[in-house]
């Protein structure tokens, strides 16, 4: 699973806990989610990863799901989300 939410610490953190307890492989946008600070934020992260989770940024994210520029069906699009101002 991709997950984001709107606070890190409650949201996201749930969910995250709960799809792991079930099995499920969970990726968690760092940068797409923020907490009600700082701390929190980074406290949420470090406890979902020590659950499991997988942390990365968007931008990892968008250059795992392409994984080369050979990819013709999908590259214009791709360069279009990452290179867009």
């Amino acid at each position: 699973l991709i997950i984001t939410a709107l606070w890190t610490e409650a949201c996201l953190s749930f969910p995250a806990l709960d799809a792991l307890k079930e099995g499920y492989e969970v990726y968690v946008v760092v940068d797409a989610v923020g907490g009600t600070s700082k701390t929190a934020h980074i406290a949420a992260l470090r406890r979902m990863e020590q659950a499991g989770a997988k942390l990365i940024s968007f931008t990892q994210l968008a250059c795992e799901l392409q994984r080369d520029w050979n990819r013709e069906d999908t590259k214009e699009e791709f360069a279009k989300i990452l290179f867009s101002k």
